[in-house]
């Protein structure tokens, strides 16, 4: 029953978030990065401190505290056991149920007010079962000498059916001594729920698991350690402190390695608990294992409550505690202690014990440690080494001297920032890349910004073929699940803005992409297809010949303007940033939160000057320049809002100027401009118009609402003009014959003088 298992209480630290998720970025703060003290998986530190349990027993439990389902672990436990039939075995009054009728009447049961209550709303059902559902409905009353009885009386029936519950039975009567304050007798109870479910007799809920948790607390309560409202009647006192505390932290590390989580909240409590009291503290860490429960707790201090963080540039009390009870306490310690120690040394600022800790390690937590400290000595060279080693060693080592997958995949990031401060930079890449799935702004940071679009290309072409990560589990958030793909985009954008469209072509994915809203009830493709189409707009744009018609120009202008449609609607996909400033990571939404806009990071103001310093001191040599020659033209956000306004713009270039396509190419160059947040420019184009373009009635909104620019008019605009004229010089042919035959012949000179000056003056198209 849901009641029936409670252990020791637990709190549980309380977590913020704002803003959409944006991943967490080495590079936004690379001082701290390096610096910061290595903070290690707490389950895994519990999990490795006992040697796995024999004999197999199931922990039935709320695994996720924000998330407990409509009905408790052990309720859906209970009624499964009803309906798999192992009842109806025991019970030839249930197995006359049908399931309609028996998992009604258990609901019943479960909501009667007393004992006597169940056996008539769950009549039918096995004896044990209504024995247990009756004593849990007294103790959840607190009517303990009624609850026991029910409970004693499965101890009295036959076997087959008492073994349906007997280990229930005595959990509880275990917890109806604990509440009484007969310990012992609460103890003894506990170990026999366990000895019972490891003989085989059935354990549904999962209480022979959760007694390792109530004995432990029975331990804490008798060595002083937790206050309750029971009255110790035992005769054993809390004199053996020592003892009690290891007993207990013993039992909740075989909890723990049982898959109780609720243990991992256990321990965490006890720890506190031990040291906030420096008597307690000072015999505690005379045991081994509870010594190395309270390293493990410091080392792994990140990710608890926030509210039990210390100010920035204040010491930790409790990192300061635990150091100086365990630093300073004389005594052998294997291997892997020591490398904890170490890494407890750094956590508290005792860089020379932390120093002797780890001059002999080869293990990689040591040879981390290592690393950091080489870094504050301003050794590169030696934190470069020891980094990598520390990363190589990592598949090299045994299990026990390994560490968990998330401080492994920190180690492997803090291994790439401290490359790109020697100039590796495509070795930084490869040393992320597997963790992309992590660090994929850092990832972006550096395959957009500081590698050159070549080191890029090169990089790109020796991945394996594309393939997804696992789905995330628990509260890992994964900004992409397909990193190769995801890096092939990344790549294609970026030799688009380079110019080099033939080559980004097979980079684009070919999955149709799912329509947005404005798209819906339209054909969505491939972006693949989207490029290629952008990339023959511009083509089509290039004349072949080195003059032309005005007229033949219309195609070129109409191929210019195809270009800037594509870019406007399309651009993110095409040739946006994947960090800042377009930031196509979150699809523009944010400004922000995926890559850097500086090489100084976002967090780092430049007014604090020793800040700017460090991290400046952790640039690769040209690693600024480099971020420089990577940046979009324009360096503004939406910049393919711009370029698009100036391919519209390039268009009217080729359109007659009295045309109604010129003056509409010119409205969609204006809107874009406004649209990428250049008003100067918008105010530009649209002057160009009043001076050199015809009147049009739909002008007064220009840069608001445009007309489609009527291409095929543009065409016939100027063969309409020479036929007018045409047709006025024939008039006057006989009036005028001599003149009209000059006039022809200095028309046709200017025509081609014209054409001529169009061509040496003309600028080539954006993009193209």
């Amino acid at each position: 029953m849901g009641w029936a298992v409670i252990g020791v209480v637990a709190v549980v630290g309380g977590a913020l978030a704002c803003g959409p998720f944006f991943p967490w970025q080495l590079f936004d703060d690379r001082a701290a990065t390096v610096s910061d003290p290595v903070g290690l998986s707490f389950a895994f530190e519990v999990k490795r401190l006992v040697p796995p349990p024999t004999g197999e027993l199931p922990a039935v439990e709320v695994r996720d505290p924000y998330d407990r389902g409509p009905e408790p672990e052990v309720v859906l436990a209970e009624r499964a056991e009803a309906t798999s039939g192992v009842w109806a075995v025991v019970s030839p009054a249930t197995a006359r149920l049908s399931p309609d009728e028996l998992l009604p009447k258990l609901e019943a049961a479960r909501r009667a007010n007393d004992g006597k209550a169940v056996f008539v709303d769950g009549a039918g059902l096995p004896a044990p079962v209504l024995d247990y559902i009756a004593g849990a409905v007294e103790f959840r009353a607190g009517r303990l000498e009624a609850a026991a009885k029910y409970f004693e009386a499965i101890e009295r029936l036959p076997p087959a059916e008492r073994r349906l519950r007997e280990v229930a039975a005595v959990y509880m009567l275990g917890r109806i001594h604990q509440q009484k304050g007969e310990l012992a007798a609460a103890r003894r109870a506990f170990q026999s729920v366990r000895a019972k479910a490891l003989a085989g007799a059935p354990d549904p809920m999962g209480l022979a698991v959760a007694s390792l948790g109530e004995e432990a607390r029975v331990d804490l309560v008798q060595a002083g350690v937790l206050d309750v409202p029971w009255q110790d009647s035992s005769e054993e006192t809390g004199d053996n402190t020592k003892m009690l505390i290891g007993r207990a932290v013993r039992l909740y590390l075989e909890q723990a390695a049982r898959g109780s989580d609720i243990a991992l909240l256990s321990l965490r409590d006890v720890a506190s608990l031990l040291i906030a009291d420096d008597g307690l503290l000072s015999e505690a860490v005379a045991d081994s294992l509870v010594r190395r429960l309270l390293v493990a707790y410091v080392v792994a201090r990140d990710g608890q409550s926030i509210y039990d963080e210390p100010l920035p540039g204040k010491e930790d009390p409790v990192v300061m505690a635990v150091a100086k009870a365990v630093l300073d306490r004389a005594g052998p310690a294997s291997g892997d202690e020591i490398d904890r120690l170490a890494a407890l040394a750094y956590r508290a600022g005792r860089y020379d014990v932390a120093e002797k800790l780890t001059e002999a390690t080869s293990r990689p937590l040591g040879l981390w440690i290592r690393a950091k400290l080489a870094l504050r000595r301003d050794d590169r060279a030696a934190a470069v080494r020891d980094w990598g080693a520390a990363l190589k060693a990592t598949a090299e080592s045994p299990a026990d001297a390994k560490v968990d997958s998330s401080s492994e995949t920190r180690l492997r990031g803090e291994t790439a920032v401290i490359n790109v401060s020697v100039g590796s930079y495509v070795e930084s890449l490869r040393l992320l890349f597997p963790v992309a799935g992590t660090y994929w702004g850092d990832v972006a940071y550096i395959a957009e910004r500081v590698l050159t679009v070549d080191e890029l290309k090169a990089f790109v072409d020796s991945l394996p073929p594309s393939s997804k990560l696992p789905p995330p589990t628990g509260d890992e958030f994964l900004l992409v699940t397909a990193p190769v793909e995801s890096l092939r985009n990344l790549l294609a954008r970026r030799l688009v803005r380079e110019g080099r469209l033939d080559e980004a072509l097979p980079y684009y994915s070919q999955e149709v992409p799912r329509p947005t809203t404005g798209e819906e009830g339209a054909q969505a493709r491939p972006i693949s297809e989207e490029a290629r189409a952008y990339r023959d707009a511009l083509e089509a744009a290039r004349s072949g010949w080195p003059w032309s018609w005005p007229w033949q120009d219309v195609s070129r202008a109409e191929a210019l303007f195809t270009a800037a449609t594509l870019a406007r609607k399309k651009g993110m996909e095409l040739m946006g940033t994947e960090g800042p400033p377009d930031v196509a990571a979150l699809d523009g939404m944010y400004s922000g939160g995926v890559g850097q806009a500086s090489p100084l990071g976002d967090y780092v103001s430049r007014d604090q000057e020793d800040k700017v310093k460090k991290e400046r001191a952790l640039f690769g040599p040209d690693e600024e320049s480099r971020f420089n020659a990577s940046a979009p033209k324009p360096d503004i956000r939406f910049h393919y809002r711009i370029v698009a306004s100036d391919q519209a713009a390039a268009a009217a270039d080729f359109l007659p100027q009295r045309s109604q396509a010129y003056a509409a190419v010119l409205c969609w160059a204006a809107r874009y401009a406004i649209d990428g947040n250049d008003q100067p420019r918008a105010d530009r184009i649209y002057r160009r118009y009043v001076s050199t373009g015809a009147y049009q009635p739909w002008a007064k909104a220009f840069g608001g609402t445009c007309p489609q620019p009527d291409f095929e008019a543009a065409r016939s605009f100027w063969p309409r003009q020479i036929t007018g004229w045409f047709d006025r010089l024939a008039g006057s042919v006989g009036r005028h014959p001599v003149v009209v035959a000059v006039a022809v012949v200095l028309a046709g000179l200017m025509l081609a003088g014209a054409i001529r000056l169009r061509r040496a003056g003309r600028r080539p198209a954006p993009g193209a």
